[in-house]
C-alpha cells in the first residue's frame, strides 16, 4: 500500500510539474518575430486577423519565456477557517514571437477562449487579476494613448507593444523575463455579467493596475465580444489549481457555493468562460449606445458609433429634436452628413440594422456645423430609465449653449468611457447627468480619471444633476468620495434642502457668484415639461470653492459651487461649476439659458457672447522625431500666452511663457525618456493648436 501511494503521488508530483508549462508545441526556427507577425496581420480583417494569431500560438509561435507559468496564491476566510488556493499563470499577457522581439497580441475574448481552452486553461476572474498583482514579482506602470478610433487598430496595439517594452528593457536585470509582471494591460476577465448583459455577448474588461495596487479600469462591460483595443491582454490560467493542497479545477471552485469565495468577489460563477458569438447572430442589432456627433466643417457633421455590431445604421435628422427626417441610410458606422446649414444646431438620432430586424432609438445627439476651435462638448451620462428620462436634453442643453454664442458637439457617456472620445481636445465640457444616482453610476471610475486630467490640465467643467453628491460622497467608495472633495470641490451634505423631498423647487443666486444679480431660479417639479426634481443635492464648499446658488428660503442650503484654481496635481488654472439641480429642469428657456450664459462666460473669463479663435498660428517643431532637443515655431501672436508640453497620459511635463519667445523657442528634452508627447499652445486656458511629437533617444 506505501508503496502504491508513493508510486502515485510521483505520478501526481510529475503531472503537476508538466502542468505548470503552456501546453504548446516548441517553437520552430523558422516562425516569424513579432514585428513580422504585425506585418502580417496589419491588413487583416478582424477575422483572418484572429484566424491568423490562433494558427500561430498554436503552432507554438510564443516566446520561451511565457511558457513557464508562475505560481499565485491566496486565501480567503471561508466558513470558520482560512483556505488557501495556489494556480499557476503565464508570468505575462500572451504573446507572439521570441523572447527578444515579441507582440503582446490583443484580441477579443472570443479568440481568448479558443486558446484557453486549447490549452486547458482558463481566463481570470477580477479577483484572481488582484491576486496575481498582489503575486507579481515586477509592478509596471500603465502606459496609456490618447483615445482615437484608431485604438483598435494593428498599428497603434504595435505602438503600445513598444512603449511597454520601453518600459521593460532597462528592467530586465531585476526582473529577467519570466518574472510575473502586472501593470501593463488590462485583463479580459471572466464574470457573471457576460451572460446578464444584452446580446450579442460583451467582453468584460478589468484591472491594469497602477503601481500603488489601485486598478485603472474598473469591471466594464461596455464593449462588444468582437472588441479588443491596445490595452487589452490575454493572461491564460492553468484550470488545474490546489486548495489547501488537495487537487481542485478552477470552473469548480467558482461553481461552489463555499469555495468560490477564493476565486470570486462577486458570487458563484457558475459558467466560466465566454460563448462563441462569432457564428450565432440571430437576433437584431443592440440599439448603438457608444457613439459621438461631432462638428466636420462649416456645413457638415460626422457620425461616429463605436464598439458596434450591425449591417447598417439608419439616421434621422432634426433641427428642432422633435421632428425627424429620414432615415438615411449607412453602411459604414462612421459617416459625414453635408449641405448643412452654418451655426444651426443639428440633432440626431440612429437605429441599427441586419438582417433580423432594427434596434430601438438611440438617446438623442446633436452638434453644430463650425471651424470654429472654440466648441463646447455636451456629454449625455444620464442613462437611468427614470420617469421623465426622454434621452434628448440634449435639446436645452445645445439650445442654451447655442444662445450663448458657442459652438459645440456632443457624444455619449459609453463613447468618452470608452476613450473613443477625448475631453481634452474641447476647452468646455458640459456633462448632462439628470438624476443618475447610484442606480446607474454618476461617474465610474474611468471616467473620474479622465474628468481628473482633464481638469489638471486646465479644463473648464461644467456639471450639473440631482444626487450627484448622494452618490459619490455619501454611497460612494473612498475613491469616489475624494474625486467628489478633492477634485470637483463639493462636499455632500443632504438628499434634499431641508432634509425633505419634493417640496422646495427654488434656488437663488449667491452673492458675488457667477449668477450674482439673477432672479430666483425655478426648477421643474414634473409639471413643467421635463421631470421631477424631487431629490436636489445640499452641498458644501471644500477646498477653496465659493457658493453659487443657495435654495430659497434655506440659509446656507448650497445648491451649487464654482471653483477656479489648481485641481489636483495640475499647474494650469481650472474652472469647475457644480449645480445640484438638472440645469435643463431650469424653465423657463430664458432663465436656463441666461444661466448657461453666465457659466460659458466665467469660464471664458470674459463677458462677451462669441469668441473665434485664429487657428492660423503656424506651430512646427523640428526635428521631429526629437533626439534631445527641438526647435518649436509658432506665429508671435499677442493672445498666446504660454506653450504647454504634456506626455501621452495629458501630464504636464514642461510650461513655456510664450509672450517672451518671439515666435521660436529651444526646449531641451534630455530628461524626459523616449515616448509621444504633445505641444501646446495656451491663451486664457484654452488650446489654440496643438502638435504631436515623438522622442526616440
Amino acid at each position: 500500500m506505501k508503496l502504491l501511494f508513493s508510486l502515485l503521488l510521483t505520478f501526481f508530483c510529475s503531472q503537476l510539474v508538466i502542468g505548470q508549462t503552456l501546453q504548446l508545441p516548441p517553437r520552430s526556427v523558422a516562425a516569424l518575430n513579432g514585428a513580422d507577425v504585425v506585418t502580417a496581420i496589419t491588413p487583416l480583417s478582424l477575422e483572418n486577423r484572429e484566424l491568423y494569431i490562433f494558427n500561430e500560438i498554436m503552432n507554438g509561435n510564443v516566446p520561451a519565456f511565457s511558457r513557464n507559468m508562475s505560481l499565485v496564491t491566496d486565501s480567503s476566510f471561508i466558513g470558520s477557517a482560512f483556505k488557501v488556493v495556489e494556480y499557476y499563470v503565464i508570468p505575462d499577457y500572451l504573446a507572439i514571437g521570441h523572447d527578444t522581439n515579441y507582440y503582446l497580441c490583443p484580441m477579443t475574448p472570443i479568440l481568448g477562449q479558443r486558446l484557453a481552452d486549447s490549452t486547458d486553461c482558463m481566463l481570470p476572474t477580477r479577483k484572481m487579476v488582484d491576486q496575481i498583482w498582489a503575486n507579481a514579482g515586477l509592478h509596471m506602470n500603465p502606459e496609456s494613448i490618447p483615445p482615437s478610433p484608431l485604438m483598435t487598430t494593428v498599428p497603434v496595439m504595435s505602438n503600445h507593444n513598444d512603449m511597454v517594452w520601453i518600459q521593460r528593457q532597462p528592467l530586465l536585470g531585476s526582473s529577467p523575463l519570466g518574472t510575473l509582471v502586472a501593470g501593463n494591460k488590462k485583463d479580459v476577465v471572466i464574470s457573471n455579467q457576460i451572460y446578464s448583459l444584452p446580446s450579442p455577448a460583451r467582453v468584460l474588461i478589468y484591472g491594469w493596475h497602477y503601481t500603488s495596487g489601485s486598478p485603472i479600469q474598473p469591471l466594464y462591460g461596455g464593449h462588444i465580444d468582437t472588441y479588443a483595443d491596445y490595452s487589452h491582454g490575454i493572461r491564460l490560467v492553468q484550470k488545474a489549481m490546489t486548495v489547501d493542497g488537495v487537487p481542485a479545477d478552477g470552473p469548480t471552485i467558482l461553481g461552489s457555493s463555499t469555495d468560490y469565495m477564493l476565486l470570486s468577489d462577486e458570487g458563484i460563477i457558475p459558467i466560466a468562460y465566454y460563448p462563441d458569438t462569432s457564428s450565432t447572430l440571430t437576433a437584431p442589432p443592440t440599439i448603438p449606445t457608444s457613439y459621438s456627433v461631432f462638428s466636420g466643417t462649416s456645413t457638415s457633421i460626422n457620425i461616429q458609433v463605436f464598439n458596434h455590431v450591425a449591417d447598417q445604421y439608419q439616421l434621422y435628422l432634426s433641427t428642432d429634436g422633435a421632428s425627424f427626417s429620414g432615415p438615411f441610410t449607412y453602411s459604414s458606422p462612421n459617416f459625414s452628413i453635408a449641405g448643412l446649414s452654418t451655426e444651426d444646431i443639428h440633432y440626431v438620432k440612429l437605429t441599427a440594422s441586419n438582417s433580423f430586424g432594427t434596434s430601438g432609438y438611440s438617446e438623442v445627439l446633436a452638434a453644430v456645423p463650425s471651424v470654429l476651435i472654440d466648441s463646447a462638448l455636451v456629454v449625455n451620462g444620464f442613462d437611468r430609465g427614470s420617469t421623465g428620462n426622454t434621452y434628448d436634453f440634449i435639446i436645452e442643453h445645445g439650445s442654451a449653449i447655442s444662445q450663448a454664442g458657442m459652438t459645440f458637439s456632443s457624444a455619449t457617456n459609453d463613447a468618452v468611457e470608452s476613450g473613443m472620445v477625448n475631453l481634452g481636445d474641447f476647452p468646455i465640457v458640459d456633462y448632462i447627468l439628470g438624476e443618475e444616482s447610484t442606480v446607474d453610476e454618476t461617474f465610474s471610475a474611468v471616467e473620474q480619471t479622465m474628468i481628473q486630467q482633464y481638469l489638471e490640465n486646465g479644463g473648464n467643467l461644467f456639471i450639473s444633476g440631482a444626487e450627484i453628491g448622494w452618490d459619490l460622497d455619501q454611497q460612494g467608495s473612498s475613491a469616489d468620495q475624494l474625486f467628489y472633495n478633492q477634485i470637483l470641490k463639493a462636499d455632500y451634505v443632504d438628499d434634499a434642502p431641508g432634509g425633505l423631498s419634493s417640496t422646495y423647487y427654488q434656488i437663488d443666486p449667491a452673492a458675488g457668484s457667477i449668477f450674482n444679480g439673477m432672479a430666483t431660479v425655478n426648477f421643474d417639479d414634473g409639471t413643467n415639461g421635463s421631470y421631477d426634481v424631487d431629490y436636489p443635492d445640499v452641498l458644501d464648499t471644500l477646498g477653496g470653492s465659493t457658493p453659487c446658488m443657495i435654495y430659497t428660503g434655506l440659509t446656507n442650503e448650497i445648491g451649487g459651487i464654482q471653483y477656479e484654481g489648481l485641481i489636483g496635481a495640475g499647474i494650469v488654472n481650472a474652472k469647475l461649476v457644480h449645480l445640484g439641480i438638472p440645469i435643463e429642469t431650469v424653465y423657463p428657456d430664458a432663465t436656463r439659458e441666461e444661466m448657461m450664459m453666465r457659466i460659458i462666460n466665467f469660464f471664458r473669463g470674459t463677458t462677451s457672447t462669441t469668441v473665434k479663435v485664429n487657428d492660423d498660428l503656424g506651430l512646427t517643431i523640428y526635428p521631429n522625431p526629437i533626439s534631445s532637443s527641438a526647435t518649436i515655431r509658432f506665429s508671435a501672436n499677442e493672445m498666446i500666452e504660454s506653450i504647454v508640453i504634456t506626455n501621452l497620459l495629458g501630464e504636464i511635463v514642461k510650461v513655456i511663457p510664450a509672450n517672451s519667445q518671439q515666435g521660436r523657442v529651444i526646449v531641451d528634452f534630455s530628461e524626459h525618456t523616449s515616448g509621444v508627447y504633445f505641444c501646446q499652445l495656451i491663451a486664457n486656458g484654452h488650446i489654440l493648436s496643438r502638435e504631436k511629437m515623438i522622442l526616440q533617444k
